[in-house]
C-alpha cells in the first residue's frame, strides 16, 4: 500500500452534477427500502469512475499495490453503502449518502474487496449516523490508502508476507492485523509470492550493487560506474510510485542496513 493523494483531484463536472442529483434523491425517499432501490439502480454510475480512478494510482489497486494478480478491479467504498458490519459481525447503518461521494471510492481488486465486503468495524466511541454525519471522528479499522499516514502503518518481510511497522502502537497493530486479514494480504497466494519475487529481486540487486562498488572502489573505471548507475537506477525504479509492489521494493531496500540502499528508499 502507498499513498493516494486525492488532495486538489475531482471527476469531471458532468459527472459530479449527475452524482449530486441522485444524492438529493437519496436525500428525499422516505426509507431505507426506496434508498436502497436507488442506490442499486445507479450502481453504473460509481464504474463510470474506474478508469479515472485508476489514473490516480498508476492503474493499481489501491490497498495491495497489485494488478492482475489481485484479480479484476472494483471501484470500493470504503465506508458500506448500506449497512455496515463491526468487528463482532453486527450490523449498522450504512454510509448512504455518501454512496454516491466520489471521494469514499477506492480501486480495490476483488480478492480483497469481497472478502471485505460491509465490513467496516470501529473502535468503540464516535460512530458516524445519517443523522449525525461526521465520519472526521471514527476511529476505523481499516488502513485508508488516502490517509497519508496509513501506509506507513504497513510492512513487509522476505517471505512476502504483509505485518505491522515494529513501531505500531497497541491500537496501530490491531488496526493493521485487522486491514491484512480483511483484505487477505496474506492469504491469497499469488499476492504473497509476487511480494516474494519482489523482494528477491531487489535484495540481489542490492547484493550486485555491493559487489560493483567493491571492484569500484578497488580499481575506479567509467564502465564500472556505468554498470552501478544503472543497476542502482533499477532499484530507484522498483520504488517508484509507478511501479508493481514498490512498497514491497521500499522495505527491503529500508530494512538492508546498508546506507546508500535505504537512502534510495527514503529520496523516493
Amino acid at each position: 500500500m502507498i499513498y493516494i493523494s486525492i488532495d486538489g483531484q475531482a471527476p469531471p463536472q458532468v459527472w459530479l452534477d449527475k452524482a449530486n442529483s441522485i444524492t438529493q434523491e437519496l436525500e428525499d425517499a422516505p426509507d431505507e427500502e426506496e434508498r436502497n432501490k436507488i442506490i442499486k439502480n445507479n450502481e453504473s454510475v460509481w464504474k463510470e469512475l474506474k478508469t479515472w480512478l485508476l489514473s490516480l494510482s498508476n492503474g493499481k489497486c489501491w490497498f495491495s499495490e497489485a494488478k492482475d494478480i489481485y484479480s479484476h478491479f472494483d471501484v470500493e467504498h470504503f465506508r458500506p453503502k448500506r449497512r455496515a458490519k463491526d468487528i463482532d459481525g453486527s450490523e449498522r447503518e450504512g454510509y448512504w449518502w455518501l454512496a454516491f461521494d466520489w471521494t469514499n471510492f477506492r480501486i480495490c481488486g476483488n480478492v480483497g474487496n469481497r472478502q471485505k465486503g460491509t465490513f467496516f468495524p470501529l473502535r468503540a466511541g464516535h460512530c458516524a449516523t445519517s443523522a449525525n454525519r461526521n465520519v472526521d471522528d471514527e476511529l476505523c479499522y481499516l488502513l485508508d490508502p488516502t490517509d497519508r499516514r496509513d501506509p506507513d502503518l504497513l510492512s513487509f518481510n522476505e517471505l512476502g508476507e504483509a505485518m505491522p511497522m515494529p513501531s505500531c502502537g497497541k491500537w496501530e497493530r490491531e488496526s493493521v492485523e485487522e486491514s491484512i486479514e480483511l483484505f487477505k494480504f496474506n492469504r491469497h497466494p499469488p499476492l504473497v509470492e509476487a511480494r516474494r519475487e519482489v523482494w528477491n529481486r531487489c535484495r540481489q540487486r542490492i547484493a550486485e550493487c555491493e559487489n560493483l562498488l567493491l571492484e569500484y572502489n578497488r580499481q575506479p573505471s567509467i564502465k564500472k560506474k556505468a554498470q552501478l548507475t544503472e543497476k542502482i537506477e533499477a532499484l530507484r525504479e522498483m520504488v517508484k510510485p509507478t511501479s508493481v509492489l514498490s512498497a514491497t521494493a521500499f522495505e527491503c531496500l529500508r530494512t538492508s542496513n546498508i546506507e546508500w540502499a535505504q537512502r534510495i528508499a527514503v529520496r523516493n
